[in-house]
């Protein structure tokens, strides 16, 4: 299983999981799982968006980004910013291979008990975005392992 995920959703599905999904055992530990990788790439992200904004930034003599008194960035040009913002935001995370396999399938089947629960605003936004990464509306093409379809 593979699974994508834009960087600019990343800190939405952490808020989510933290919010929405209740577990216990196993599924709070994968659950944990998903939550500290995230968190991992998000990391990375805010390092990215950092040097997204140093080199929009107005520069000192010494060649240094301007950082406002009240922490901001002194932005040149506003437009090259946010466009290089919104391609950062875009741009996708993967999250495969076997030592995620079982955290991933877990996820899935967390976010199938939730399919009866109501949602509004960005929460059924994240949700509907979560399951189509999961590909939860999609048959299952596999038996599970050890088992039959």
């Amino acid at each position: 299983m593979k699974i994508a995920i834009q960087k600019g959703k990343i800190v939405s599905i952490i808020n989510f999981m933290y919010e929405e999904v209740t577990v216990v055992r196993k599924q709070s530990r994968m659950r944990r799982a998903f939550i500290d990788l995230l968190k991992e790439k998000q990391e990375a992200y805010n390092k990215e968006r950092t040097l997204i904004l140093e080199e929009n930034a107005q520069k000192d003599e010494k060649g240094k980004a301007i950082v406002k008194s009240n922490g901001d960035y002194d932005i040149v040009d506003t437009v090259a910013f946010y466009m290089d913002l919104k391609e950062l935001n875009e741009e996708e995370i993967f999250i495969e291979g076997s030592d995620h396999r079982e955290m991933l399938r877990t996820v899935k089947v967390m976010l199938r008990k939730l399919e009866d629960r109501e949602y509004g605003g960005l929460k059924s936004e994240i949700y509907d975005y979560l399951c189509d990464q999961f590909e939860l509306d999609e048959e299952e093409t596999t038996a599970p392992e050890g088992g039959e379809k």
